[in-house]
């Protein structure tokens, strides 16, 4: 009852017309819900559906501050959202092991129960909120949201090494926006970088060498995170444990005799190869485009 209570006191806004009196006051109504929320989160006592339910609010919550240019909260919520994750994946290896185990105990049974198939349908995966994606590019890629990129870096940073393979889906498209950062922010450089020496009119840009560090450092983390891991290896535990492995070879450390009777499964890893190599023909792109600019003089 408390969870739903805090949940609710966090997603209340004011009316536009009452917004300059109460917004202050629901401000540290919302930071008070979130730590409660914290609490409870980290002590463990909250059901999955819960959990569920809560991850799906904290994260239309930080839609909602990019959106509105509220940076305070921001922070206080990404440390709660990996509270949150950091519980579902749990839950969910707990459910393995309890089904691993029960397999293990009884490995002569030919026809699992009906609890134990259940057991097996709930833990097969970690299922990624749809608005995840697209709030993790958001906090990442708005203006205004450029003083805490930090902050969003080293969440995502830390939870998807973190959650491996739950998080995996995100790596691409957030390696795509972070290109896409670095490929904005090097054409304000050169829009000061090309003007005359005798240029008297005052230049506006939105970037700076801090952000361009950060976010080539990020770049080289989400490549290494790209190739370090792929939803395949994850792959059908049943189907894996059958075939034996005999060589290791391939790109990317692919087994070449594990799939080879699996049509989907080599469609899949084909796909997933075709990815990955678009994403670094577009990293190398990026980083070619700001070598050859890197060494134009300045004009301060």
């Amino acid at each position: 009852m408390i969870p739903l209570t805090a949940a609710r006191f966090l997603q209340s806004e004011s009316k536009a017309q009452w917004a300059p009196t109460m917004s202050p006051l629901n401000g540290l109504i919302q930071s008070s819900a979130v730590e409660v929320l914290q609490l409870i989160v980290s002590r463990g006592e909250m059901e999955g559906t819960t959990v569920e339910t809560m991850e799906a609010i904290v994260i239309g919550k930080l839609y909602y501050c990019i959106h509105t240019k509220r940076l305070d909260p921001q922070n206080r919520l990404l440390h709660l959202l990996h509270s949150l994750i950091s519980v579902s994946t749990s839950t969910i290896e707990a459910s393995r092991s309890i089904v691993s185990g029960k397999q293990e105990d009884s490995p002569t049974t030919a026809v699992a129960s009906d609890a134990d198939k259940v057991m097996v349908g709930a833990s097969r995966a970690y299922f990624v909120n749809p608005l995840l994606v697209r709030t993790l590019i958001d906090g990442i890629s708005t203006r205004s949201n450029r003083p805490i990129l930090q902050h969003w870096l080293d969440f995502i940073l830390m939870a998807i090494p973190q959650f491996q393979p739950a998080l995996q889906s995100v790596v691409t498209p957030l390696n795509d926006c972070i290109c896409k950062q670095l490929h904005l922010s090097l054409k304000d450089v050169l829009i000061v970088a090309r003007q005359p020496d005798n240029y008297s009119r005052d230049i506006h840009a939105t970037v700076t060498d801090v952000d361009m560090i950060i976010l080539l450092n990020a770049l080289e983390r989400f490549v290494l995170l790209g190739l370090a891991y792929t939803e395949e290896e994850e792959g059908d535990e049943d189907i894996i444990a059958e075939k034996p492995v005999h060589e290791s070879g391939g790109l990317l450390g692919y087994v070449s005799n594990v799939f080879s009777s699996e049509t989907s499964h080599a469609a899949n890893a084909e796909q997933l190869t075709v990815k990955l190599w678009t994403g670094l023909h577009s990293v190398c792109r990026k980083l070619m485009h700001v070598s050859r600019h890197a060494l134009l003089p300045i004009v301060h």
